[in-house]
């Protein structure tokens, strides 16, 4: 292979993986942070003076209820009195709905690149195999499987880490044999 077609090879490589995190972004958007949390439940009080008020009382059922919310994976938004001390708080859960919302994104991310990864893989094998097209294509589809693997890894159990990884191990070795073997029996 000559250094021209080494280039077009990582060429094709780069503007494939470019245009499948543009493409998916395109035509499935991500969850935007701002959509579930606009940041005003969270202001702290306003003070008439630049002064932290000291006279607050400690209250043991705010505690309770700020350990309540952290365990149900929420946020505490507090409410003040005309001191500025906190009297009582109630549960946000936009962080944990923007989670959610993200897990569920990645999950979707990654059944498309592994769509088209396994769809990529198999048209760079087969049907455009001419060099450096066909290489490019199997490179492209083995990063699309990984870029979707990657963004949907921590919602993934171990045996199912280990399962993907040992199909895509598997899949790998059986290509690598049948191209060396097609190339070996050329040779003959």
């Amino acid at each position: 292979m000559n250094v021209k077609n080494i280039v077009l090879g990582i060429g094709i490589f780069i503007v494939y993986m470019l245009m499948l995190g543009y493409g998916i972004e395109a035509f499935y958007p991500s969850p935007k942070y701002d959509s579930y949390c606009t940041g005003s439940e969270f202001t702290s009080p306003k003070y008439p003076y630049a002064v932290i008020p000291t006279n607050c009382s400690y209250s043991p059922e705010l505690q309770q209820q700020e350990q309540a919310c952290y365990a149900s994976q929420g946020m505490p938004v507090y409410q003040y009195n005309n001191q500025g001390c906190t009297i009582s708080a109630t549960c946000n859960y936009c962080n944990k709905q923007f989670n959610d919302a993200q897990k569920e994104y990645s999950k979707g991310v990654f059944i498309v690149a592994l769509i088209a990864g396994i769809i990529t893989l198999i048209i760079g094998y087969t049907i455009l195999s001419v060099e450096p097209v066909g290489s490019a294509l199997m490179a492209s589809g083995i990063g699309a499987i990984f870029y979707g693997s990657v963004r949907n890894w921590s919602n993934l159990s171990d045996i199912w880490r280990f399962l993907l990884l040992l199909v895509a191990l598997v899949v790998l070795i059986w290509i690598a044999l049948r191209i060396n073997r097609n190339l070996h029996h050329k040779r003959r």
